[in-house]
């Protein structure tokens, strides 16, 4: 698993990293194409979801190998949230993964804190 360095969850942090991450070239990997289709989420979701910067409600920073990234959770409705993982560079951000989650906000949020 990957290491958790840091979680955002005050508005002004959020809107400051999400600007960076969702105003750059966001291109989507075969990686996320893979994984969208072997967990059935549209991409027509995650094309609506993803400018929406006021559904984040929590971002994690994370080392992905080599690579900080970063997880952005939208608060979809009380029992489905949907994250999205990125990993920014100098001229283009990508996005690497989807994954739909079905649990209530409240349990996923502290299970995502006992983690860090």
């Amino acid at each position: 698993m990957d290491k958790i360095l840091n979680q955002y969850s005050k508005e002004e942090d959020i809107n400051l990293i999400s600007k960076k991450i969702i105003e750059s070239n966001i291109i989507k990997t075969t990686h996320f194409h893979e994984r969208i289709l072997i967990r059935d989420i549209p991409e027509s979701l995650i094309n609506k979801t993803l400018p929406k910067r006021e559904l984040i409600k929590l971002i994690d920073k994370r080392q992905h190998k080599k690579d900080i990234g970063y997880d952005f959770y939208y608060y979809l409705s009380n029992t489905k949230n949907l994250k999205l993982c990125f990993i920014p560079s100098t001229n283009k951000t990508l996005l690497i993964n989807a994954i739909l989650i079905r649990r209530k906000w409240q349990n996923l949020i502290k299970s995502i804190k006992r983690r860090y």
